[in-house]
């Protein structure tokens, strides 16, 4: 499955590049906001971290100052969330050991290939010049992996202290930004700010192979790169 969207994504950038008046590659900082949604008592504090982005960029215009660009974007997005071990015990088959940390903390990374295609609409046509643009964003969820940050190296359980996220394989959302573009000679140089939103959850959340509640991210991103156009 993954290895035929992996064809079928390689094929949608080699027919981009045929028909594009523009062409480039940015690279960017995600600044998350994670959101849990609990389904129970099972409480969970998310920390922010910065995270990254990497987008190839094919630009069709369609008259005048519009265009519709198309964003094919690798991502990466993490979170840290710490979980009281008496909300993990009820979840757990047996009782967790006593030297069991009051809380403990879990690192999630969901890896991601998004699809955006966006409407932008430039100041003008040459020169430097500014924009603005919007547009739906399809999220193809790679993989979600967890690692338990707190050391529990001696207390020689028998019971995985796992909580992990169940990422959803496709998640609908939408991108509005605004940017600049500055020419020099063979190519531009290109940076925006973008407000990216899911409109469907990210990933359900689980313990000991129980859901405890869902994940969700809104992000700011910054992109700067390059532009070339022929």
């Amino acid at each position: 499955m993954l290895m035929r969207f992996l064809l079928a994504l390689g094929c949608l950038l080699s027919a981009q590049v045929v028909f594009a008046q523009g062409s480039g590659i940015k690279v960017g900082a995600t600044l998350p906001n994670w959101k849990y949604a609990a389904d129970s008592a099972a409480s969970l504090n998310t920390n922010n971290l910065a995270n990254f982005a990497v987008a190839i960029v094919q630009e069709f215009p369609i008259g005048g100052v519009f265009s519709i660009q198309l964003e094919p974007t690798y991502s990466v997005r993490t979170t840290r969330t710490d979980i009281l071990a008496s909300v993990l015990a009820q979840y757990a088959p047996d009782s967790l050991p006593p030297q069991t940390p009051s809380s403990l903390q879990f690192e999630h990374q969901i890896t991601s290939i998004e699809l955006p295609i966006l409407l932008k609409i430039a100041t003008g046509t040459s020169g430097v010049r500014g924009y603005v643009f919007a547009g739906p964003n399809v999220r193809f969820q790679l993989s979600a992996v967890t690692t338990l940050k707190t050391d529990t190296t001696s207390l020689n359980s028998s019971i995985p202290l796992d909580v992990k996220p169940k990422a959803n394989t496709a998640v609908a959302g939408a991108d509005i930004g605004v940017g600049m573009e500055i020419p020099l000679g063979l190519f531009s140089l290109v940076a925006d700010a973008r407000y990216t939103f899911p409109l469907t959850d990210m990933s359900s959340m689980e313990a000991f192979g129980r859901r405890i509640g869902t994940l969700n991210s809104n992000d700011i991103r910054i992109f700067a790169g390059l532009m070339f156009r022929w």
